[in-house]
């Protein structure tokens, strides 16, 4: 028969089973003192079980070439077979065995109705769906006809053994042949109806089915990067499972796909009331076809896998590489609007340019995976995998005098920037990616031990200019991501040194830009390495707190010597002292280095003796040593006009 026809099967037998409960609630409440009574001592069946019993056994599983046992019903089995009987209705039942009873035809119809609606061509999908929650319930109820040690014999005596009531010791087998009551009894009354005549069969059709879409919409996708030129031939197939025309997927638009079918099966599972059991075992089927097959490609499918989505999201404007120092004034240009391809893209707190849009596709994909934690894997080797290829890259651009070093960490940083919003939103913080990334970013950055001077050199370019009348929140901001980076080096005693060197440099030369930020940053290195690493850093600025202090006395010293006569050393200079500032600092604290002494003109030499004696008188048992490589001079001139000049 017809669709329609054959879903009459079911109909029919959701109407029964009503029926059929309704009367064996009335019965037992007649039969309750019995239930109670004769039924424990006698190791019977409680009535309502019986009448579960006896449906099980009469109606499914009936043979469906029973001549109906001479009770007249014989066009109404004709009408069942037509119904259900034909090889092609019953397609997802692949067991011979099953397809002679009433049963198995009406679990291929209920399978019927799970793969239309799957595909989106149930018709009266909710009054289908409710017919088919109905049968659920039946069979899950008829589960327990079998459960327990029953005497049953006296059933079969009675004919409850077969439909037609042709007596004797045989019953109606599931498999449409007659067995003997009391084995049948005992073996296959035991076995649960529903596990054996539904579940089994529809999580393998869940199972195939779900296989062939992922592969077919996977394959379709991966074709999105190769030429398709040939046309294909009349007797190509080009259907999917659904018998739809194939359609080309991205891995995004598979990621979509996947996650809609999950929350789809949800829905479905939810509506057919299936016991937690099949629901667990459905999800973990549907996660195993849809994600756990293919987590690998698609991570690493070209053009549109993770890997990729990530490369475009870490090579976005601003990075600092020489190659993309075009597409960054690009940017600049429009104001920091996404990149090719689509919108969402954003600066950070830090001027970095984020491509939000994307990372929302990588979060996709995370989300999509980490229902499968085992797949999560992957999607931390392609994170990892991309921070060391374009950290290499910024490695050798500083190798090779391409970027100098204030560029290379500048780089660094950026790429640090969005890595870290990869992993806090796309990966949603999980704790493996940010270790991931913490150890690709140390891999790279201490291959080479120039890490340190070029993190070094930042640092001084950002003190001396950088963050030169910037407020407090961006100094610490801006500080932070330092320390960040500081924190990935093996090598820290290396940058210390070097450090301390242009520490010394600035504030010799009055050339910080500023004082709070210069004590911040000792303040960041000091929590993270200890007392031990900035006491000499500390004792820097202790030095230069002091020196200020003794300038100050000797300059209320020589206004007090009024009365002392010129030194005749000054007579270059025009008989006036010169004037000098002399920074007093300690041996243990700064950096030593064995220049050959300048020499001076004789005035500033007078001038450094007259300050030797001060301090030495003033301070006894101290020994001066003279670092002219490390001062500065003023030079002031009175040039002539020139000639032919007014």
């Amino acid at each position: 028969g017809g669709a329609r026809d054959q879903y009459r099967l079911l109909e029919e037998m959701a109407r029964c089973w009503k029926e059929h409960r309704v009367t064996m609630v009335m019965v037992r409440d007649i039969f309750m003192y019995m239930d109670r009574t004769y039924v424990p001592q006698h190791r019977r069946r409680p009535v309502y079980d019986l009448g579960l019993w006896l449906f099980r056994r009469v109606v499914w599983e009936r043979g469906m070439d029973d001549d109906g046992g001479g009770d007249g019903e014989e066009d109404d089995d004709d009408d069942w077979d037509q119904g259900g009987g034909g090889g092609t209705t019953a397609g997802p039942l692949k067991s011979d065995e099953n397809a002679g009873t009433l049963g198995s035809v009406a679990s291929a119809l209920l399978l019927r109705v799970v793969r239309q609606d799957r595909l989106d061509r149930l018709e009266d999908a909710p009054q289908r769906t409710q017919l088919s929650r109905d049968l659920v319930h039946m069979l899950l109820e008829l589960a327990h006809a079998g459960a327990g040690q029953f005497d049953d014999s006296y059933a079969a005596a009675t004919g409850g053994g077969n439909r037609g009531g042709g007596g004797g010791g045989a019953a109606m087998g599931h498999n449409g042949r007659r067995v003997d009551a009391n084995a049948a009894a005992g073996g296959a009354d035991n076995i649960p109806v529903y596990e054996r005549d539904f579940e089994e069969a529809f999580l393998g059709e869940s199972q195939d089915f779900y296989r062939a879409e992922s592969a077919s919409r996977l394959s379709d996708a991966a074709g999105l990067g190769s030429s398709r030129d040939v046309a294909p031939s009349s007797s190509d197939n080009n259907n999917n499972t659904d018998g739809k025309p194939a359609a080309r997927y991205s891995a995004m638009e598979y990621v979509r796909s996947a996650r809609a079918r999950l929350d789809e099966e949800k829905r479905r599972a939810i509506a057919l009331d299936l016991p937690p059991q099949t629901r667990s075992a459905l999800l973990r089927i549907c996660e195993t076809e849809l994600i756990e097959r293919h987590a690998r490609t698609l991570v690493d499918m070209e053009g549109s896998g993770f890997a990729c989505v990530l490369r475009i999201v870490a090579s976005s404007p601003a990075v600092g590489s020489v190659a993309a120092a075009s597409a960054n004034d690009r940017l600049r240009v429009v104001g920091g609007v996404a990149s090719e391809g689509g919108g969402g893209a954003e600066r950070s707190s830090s001027d970095v340019v984020i491509d939000r849009a994307r990372i929302a596709d990588l979060a996709s994909t995370y989300d999509l995976l980490s229902r499968v934690p085992s797949s999560v894997s992957h999607l931390r080797d392609a994170l990892s995998e991309r921070i060391r290829l374009d950290g290499r890259s910024l490695v050798r651009d500083q190798e090779t005098g391409v970027a100098p070093p204030a560029a290379f960490v500048k780089g660094v940083l950026d790429m640090r920037e969005r890595f870290h919003a990869v992993v806090r939103d796309a990966m949603r913080g999980e704790k493996r990616a940010w270790k991931r990334t913490r150890e690709a970013f140390e891999d790279f950055l201490n291959a080479d031990a120039r890490a340190a001077n070029c993190l070094a050199v930042y640092v001084d370019e950002l003190l001396r200019t950088g963050l030169r009348g910037a407020d407090e929140r961006r100094v610490a901001r801006e500080l932070d991501r330092v320390i960040v980076i500081f924190r990935y080096l093996a090598d820290k005693d290396v940058f210390e040194a070097y450090y301390k060197n242009h520490l010394a440099k600035r504030l010799l030369g009055n050339k910080s830009g500023s004082d709070e930020a210069e004590r911040a940053m000792v303040s960041l290195l000091k929590a993270e390495c200890g007392y031990q690493f900035t006491s000499k850093l500390e004792g820097m600025f202790n030095d230069m707190r002091i020196s200020k202090e003794t300038a100050e006395k000797y300059r209320c010293h020589k206004k007090a010597l009024v009365n002392v006569g010129n030194d005749a050393r000054d007579a270059e200079n025009g008989g006036r002292p010169v004037d000098v500032e002399v920074s007093v600092l300690s041996n243990s604290h700064w950096p030593s280095q064995n220049v050959e002494p300048c020499a001076l003109p004789t005035p500033v030499r007078a001038a450094m003796d007259r300050f030797q004696k001060y301090y030495l008188t003033t301070y006894t048992g101290r020994k001066l040593g003279w670092q002219t490589s490390t001062g500065s001079a003023e030079i002031r001139a009175n040039l002539p006009p020139p000639k032919g000049g007014g």
